[in-house]
């Protein structure tokens, strides 16, 4: 079917790269270089500057640290590079400097060793919860 085209030298037509739809794998091409969070299958998340992936969505972070959340405090664990197998990627994102400085005034940074005794103490009070235990609590009850 023959669509009738516009005169001029290029008047009705697209460029590729307009019309040019990345699927799968190759979308990560707009990401390269840029800093990423990425959301894993065990629950981590980690953040780095992405600079290289394939087609099965293996990807290569620089600079990668894993970022850790407890309750108001959070922490960064340097990684170093990180490479990270496509299957266990659930989500991949690119973090928007401007945004980033909104975490420290939301959450209170603390170091790599606190946040992991923090995140350890977590654990241990959903295992205890799990088992029904009953946990002491600092608040003396006199009713």
């Amino acid at each position: 079917m023959d669509f009738p085209r516009e005169e001029g030298s290029n008047a009705g037509q697209t460029s590729m790269a307009s019309e040019l739809k990345l699927y799968g794998a190759s979308s990560l091409v707009d990401q390269l270089d840029k800093q990423v969070v990425v959301c894993l299958r065990d629950g981590r998340n980690i953040v780095g500057w992405l600079r290289s992936f394939d087609q099965f969505a293996n990807i290569v972070l620089e600079d990668a640290v894993e970022r850790i959340v407890v309750a108001e405090t959070f922490g960064d664990v340097p990684q170093g590079i990180f490479v990270i197998r496509g299957e266990n990627v659930m989500i991949l994102g690119e973090i928007d400097p401007s945004k980033e400085s909104l975490i420290t005034q939301r959450l209170q940074q603390v170091s790599a060793d606190e946040i992991k005794r923090a995140l350890q103490a977590q654990k241990e009070d959903k295992k205890a919860f799990q088992r029904k235990e009953k946990l002491e609590w600092p608040i003396q009850e006199d009713f």
